[in-house]
């Protein structure tokens, strides 16, 4: 592999860890700081680059996020870089509330390093747009995905350009504990390469837990991927949280295959969300849930959540709301509202409303 190629890999991995802790980060400002060993491929596989890294993210209510970080050798002779980028997933007003949406994944990075290996300073950008098909039933969700994935980068006068097509399925299920199963296959100029993973996350507080792993299935590409993390929160505003995985060759850039881990802070800053208010118990009929019409047009709503095993259960009509009065015991309660139609969604003028980590939404409710 080259020189260029490798120290592309070594700043992806670099982002990649950046998103560890993304559940826990929430809408709103945060600020991360952590530090990591990554393999560097141009010295040896087994020779570890160290970098400490600080990070700042916005993510906005509707999934979209935007970063800026920078990294500073732990070592003599690790690199120095720094990096930029936004994405999110995309989606048609008001196809976020429906149980078939149509949409895209996309995001694109730009990034500068120093090498004091090569003793050169090069640049790089990356893109992907994986448009995608999702069919959405209570906590499970089948995503029938395809799109482009592409990098460039510039190092020592030399120009690398490289893309490749990617198509596969992803089928998720669950909360708190989510279960996600992932097909794909990368077409290359080398050929295609089909890989097959699965991963588990555990989404509570204030312990949050991530397992995943995967293997490459062709004669040329059978290594076997795998990484572990665990996250837990300091207070209301700051999680504590460390990951060790395995990397494997990927054809955009066809990298060694190496180990990296990386511990770290994430903090909300600024005012964040707004804090969870926890719901008045009116009388013997228990707590009070409304929404208003206008946000819920149709003939009928319902209700579901973990309080009832997602069953949906009908709302009432009162005036310019719908309403139901739900006899629940003390507890963290997630939920979202189901129209005539078949769709899943909760407004955006719920308070509580939070991304659901699958490209929808909940809402959540605390009772005392």
């Amino acid at each position: 592999m080259s020189r260029s190629s490798a120290l592309t890999c070594l700043l992806l991995a670099g982002l990649s860890l950046l998103a560890i802790p993304a559940r826990a980060r929430g809408q709103g400002w945060s600020i991360d700081v952590s530090a990591g060993r990554l393999v560097y491929d141009p010295v040896s596989v087994n020779v570890g680059t160290s970098n400490v890294m600080g990070t700042l993210r916005y993510d906005s209510l509707r999934g979209v996020w935007v970063y800026g970080t920078a990294a500073a050798p732990m070592r003599n002779g690790d690199p120095v870089w720094g990096a930029f980028g936004t994405g999110g997933r995309f989606l048609p007003s008001g196809s976020e509330n429906r149980r078939v949406a149509v949409g895209a994944d996309l995001d694109a990075h730009g990034f500068l390093f120093r090498d004091d290996v090569a003793v050169q300073t090069g640049r790089g950008a990356t893109v992907e747009a994986i448009p995608f098909a999702s069919l959405a039933a209570g906590t499970g969700r089948i995503e029938l995905r395809g799109g482009w994935r592409g990098h460039t980068l510039a190092l020592a006068g030399v120009t690398e350009n490289r893309g490749v097509f990617e198509t596969g399925a992803r089928a998720s299920y669950g909360d708190p504990v989510r279960v996600q199963g992932d097909v794909k296959w990368v077409h290359s100029s080398e050929g295609t390469y089909p890989f097959a993973g699965v991963s588990l996350v555990y989404g509570g507080s204030p312990l949050q837990v991530w397992a995943q792993t995967g293997k490459w299935l062709s004669e040329e590409l059978d290594e076997v991927a795998w990484g572990a993390g665990v996250g837990v929160a300091l207070g209301d505003r700051a999680t504590l949280w460390a990951a060790v995985r395995q990397e494997t060759p990927d054809p955009l850039y066809w990298n060694e295959t190496r180990r990296s881990w990386s511990v770290g802070v994430t903090r909300r800053i600024g005012r964040g969300v707004t804090v969870l208010q926890p719901a008045p118990r009116l009388d013997a009929e228990g707590v009070l849930i409304r929404v208003s019409a206008a946000d819920a047009s149709g003939e009928s709503l319902s209700i579901a959540g973990d309080f009832n095993t997602w069953q949906p259960v009908p709302m009432r009509r009162e005036g310019r709301e719908w309403v139901i009065r739900l006899p629940l015991a003390p507890g963290v309660y997630k939920y979202a509202f189901r129209s005539a139609r078949g769709e899943w969604f909760v407004p955006a003028s719920v308070a509580s409303r939070r991304d659901d980590g699958m490209g929808g939404h909940v809402a959540v409710l605390v009772v005392l």
